[in-house]
């Protein structure tokens, strides 16, 4: 039976969405929850990391269930493309990969911005790589009050169940972070030395156990269906809403033009940081701020060489400052199905120096609504362009990358430092960027409501409107938390 009202929908079921679900449940226990997924369930335990699968061409098969409309399986980097990587060139294999893959205009090698989505119960955090460092204080919301926000990263941090040092014990790690340290912690507070990544994981005999969305929702997701239901293959077509108030959602099951309607007391928009401005986009919800400001920052990648009896096993951390503004992380990499140079005799190290971007109102997210994607939603693009300023960051950052790898070890023989398309972080924001007054340069307010709207919240990394380093789920997360305490101190039922 298909549910004719909710107290609270939430379209989509990553982590954002997933912690609206959580503590509205908490604050507000009686609230009916409905979660609505454009794509499949594809794990027997809802919102399951993929990762935890040991069987790889099960794992693979079920990531390719997870892409959304687009389910070709993943081509393998080629030769020659592995040849242009390894000396620094344009590599059309960083684009393959799963998911939605988007394009602007002109040259790929300089201004392509590479959007991906997932599409299943759990999104994007059946395959993320769970790192859940903390935003730096510049990259924080200046007008949320310091307290509030280190309240709301507690919080986030409970969610997602972060362990400090999930790894804990690796005597190569340990001492890979004293030499950083000595080379990087001049002048840092403790709250940001070199330490290991913070991951939501959990340790076991077997290794490490990923968490996804399961770990957020807890024992929600044995809820009776009256009270909490997830609904796969079902996409959100239109937020239904008059005077400014959401009544509801437009719903269709995926790939039918068949649709129907859910009243609501309040919504929440936490589809990612594409399909959320478009679903609001398609509902003739259009502030001036949507799309705009589209922002991530640069990847550069180093592979290092280290001379160990003793592997690498954990991943490090240097994190952002004000002064150091990029965020690196440091970790094993594999390099076994790619070719290498008989000089690469030690451990390989992969690096990924996390570089901010400058905001531009000019990088945006457009949309078509004479085309419509495999959702029956408006086509989306994105114009994108770097800025000169990014450009000096960039040779920074790459200078940075290989006096890390000389800490190291040395820089891999026959491996360049290269910069990855913008956008395959699967970090870009600002598309909702919130905002501290209704001035038309923002979506939503400090609560993450939309501007004008008394029930439509928006989540996700789209929210955030600062230059970030960081990887920011967490930073959402954190966000959600506090749009969620909201909603349900509100209690508007349907």
């Amino acid at each position: 039976m298909r549910p004719q009202s909710a107290d609270v929908i939430i379209v989509g079921s990553g982590p954002t969405g997933s912690a609206y679900a959580r503590i509205v449940r908490r604050d507000w226990p009686e609230a009916r929850i409905l979660m609505v997924e454009a794509g499949p369930q594809i794990l027997p335990q809802k919102g399951g990391h993929l990762d935890n699968i040991a069987d790889l061409a099960e794992r693979a098969a079920l990531e390719v269930q997870a892409q959304g409309g687009d389910r070709t399986p993943r081509v393998s980097i080629s030769k020659e493309e592995w040849e242009a990587r390894r000396a620094g060139g344009f590599d059309a294999s960083l684009l393959r990969r799963s998911g939605l893959f988007i394009a602007n205009d002109g040259d790929p090698s300089e201004n392509l911005f590479a959007g991906f989505s997932a599409a299943n119960v759990g999104g994007m955090a059946t395959k993320w790589t769970t790192g859940c460092p903390t935003p730096s204080r510049a990259e924080r919301v200046s007008f949320i009050p310091a307290e509030q926000l280190d309240e709301a990263l507690r919080a986030g941090e409970e969610l997602l169940g972060v362990n400090k040092d999930p790894r804990a014990g690796d005597p190569v790690a340990e001492a890979l972070q004293k030499r950083l340290s000595d080379a990087f912690g001049e002048g840092r507070s403790q709250d940001r030395t070199v330490r290991p990544m913070p991951m939501a994981a959990t340790p076991g005999p077997e290794g490490l156990r990923f968490h996804g969305t399961d770990v957020i929702l807890g024992s929600m997701t044995d809820e009776p269906e009256a009270s909490f239901a997830i609904l796969a293959e079902t996409v959100c077509r239109r937020v239904l809403h008059e005077n400014r108030r959401a009544i509801g959602v437009e719903l269709a099951t995926t790939g039918s033009d068949e649709s129907w309607q859910v009243r609501a007391g309040a919504v929440v928009v936490a589809c990612d940081s594409l399909h959320s401005p478009q679903l609001l986009h398609a509902s003739g919800i259009r502030p001036a701020a949507l799309g705009r400001t589209i922002n991530d920052h640069f990847i550069i990648s180093q592979i290092a060489e280290m001379q160990t009896d003793t592997p690498l096993r954990a991943m490090s951390w240097i994190p952002a400052t004000e002064e150091f503004p990029f965020s690196v992380t440091i970790a094993p990499a594999s390099l076994n199905t790619m070719p290498k140079s008989p000089e690469f005799i030690g451990q390989a190290v992969g690096m990924g120096v996390f570089c901010p971007s400058d905001l531009d109102t000019e990088n945006r997210v457009i949309f078509d609504d004479t085309r419509l994607d495999w959702r029956g939603m408006p086509s989306i693009s994105i114009k994108w362009r770097r800025s000169e300023a990014d450009e000096v960051r960039i040779e920074k950052a790459m200078a940075t990358a290989r006096r890390i790898a000389e800490i190291i070890g040395r820089p891999a023989p026959g491996f360049a430092t290269i910069v990855l398309p913008v956008g395959s972080s699967l970090h870009y924001q600002g598309t909702m960027r919130m905002g501290e007054s209704d001035d038309g340069s923002s979506v939503c307010g400090p609560d993450s409501r939309v501007w004008g709207f008394e029930n439509l919240y928006v989540a996700g990394n789209g929210v955030i409107p600062t230059m970030t380093a960081t990887n920011p789920t967490l930073y959402s997360v954190a966000l959600a938390t506090i749009g969620a305490r909201h909603l349900a101190s509100a209690r508007i039922a349907a």
